[in-house]
């Protein structure tokens, strides 16, 4: 392609509209100039940042008109042609960029090539989450920081049906890492920060759902437990697991048994684990996550 030139366009089908606004092009490492919009700057406190394959295309399917502009390598213009055209129609602009550039906007080397930057929705009330009827079970973490592990539970709260995933604190939004670790669980499940995790407990189980600490060495053992069908499964960091305040105040406390040849498992495997029982137990019936 010659410097300053158009990206190849989609196929016929989805070739975008004439009226639409050609894609950004600028130099490598260069960030495009911020547009303005009303008279404003952008509020990026109000955007999220998706990076890797499954999940811009998750949230594509999901929620295309959030979409407010694109960042691709040159190879993904066709597979992502059906995107490219929608935001075509939806006047989002698109750049095509290189690897130090998706690398500087999505602060990782393993954005697989796409970025989509979406307007962030507001993540729906814990009462509203709490209040649904039936079965039903949420993931806590407390002190859980490492992205790669909150990206992976997200997406194995999505596959077993987790309400909601609680976590500690109040981020203004999530890193990029977390969207693609999740491989789009994050359109299906309620990420919800919480800024006083003990306070967001309470509320559970005043909401009829019981507390359940997790723990490797001491506990019930999680297959002979008389597992509730309401339950937040709390989870602290790996080195140092959960406060003592917090385990002490759980309805229960669970071990995932095993040969014990190493100390525990990774926060993200023993969620699996956990939420993976819970599915087999009480799944039928169970209300499924409504995320928009």
């Amino acid at each position: 392609m010659k410097p300053g030139g158009r990206p190849p366009r989609p196929s016929a089908e989805r070739r975008p509209a004439p009226a639409a606004r050609a894609p950004e092009r600028g130099r490598p490492g260069v960030p495009a100039r911020p547009r303005q919009h009303g008279g404003a700057t952008r509020n990026r406190d109000v955007e999220i940042k998706v990076c890797g394959r499954h999940a811009c295309r998750a949230l594509f399917e999901r929620r295309a008109t959030r979409i407010l502009r694109v960042y691709l390598r040159e190879e993904l213009v066709k597979p992502f042609g059906d995107l490219l055209h929608r935001c075509a129609e939806l006047r989002r602009p698109y750049k095509i960029v290189d690897d130090e550039e998706l690398e500087r906007i999505t602060e990782s080397r393993h954005h697989e090539g796409i970025c989509v930057v979406a307007s962030a929705e507001a993540p729906r009330a814990l009462a509203e989450i709490l209040a649904a009827p039936g079965p039903g079970w949420l993931v806590a973490l407390a002190g859980v920081e490492n992205p790669h592990n909150t990206g992976a539970i997200v997406r194995t709260a999505a596959h077993f049906g987790a309400r909601a995933v609680l976590i500690e604190g109040a981020p203004k939004r999530l890193p990029p890492v977390v969207y693609r670790t999740a491989q789009g669980g994050a359109e299906w499940v309620d990420v919800v920060a919480a800024p006083a995790l003990t306070a967001a407990l309470a509320e559970a189980r005043r909401a009829g759902f019981a507390i359940c600490a997790t723990s490797s060495q001491a506990g019930t053992d999680l297959f002979a437990a008389e597992l509730p069908s309401r339950a937040v499964i709390v989870l602290g960091a790996e080195d140092t697991g959960l406060a003592p305040a917090t385990a002490a105040a759980a309805d229960l406390t669970l071990r995932i048994p095993g040969s014990a040849h190493v100390e525990s498992l990774n926060v993200a495997a023993a969620t699996a684990v956990l939420l993976a029982e819970l599915w087999r137990r009480h799944a039928t019936g169970a209300t499924s996550p409504t995320s928009p």
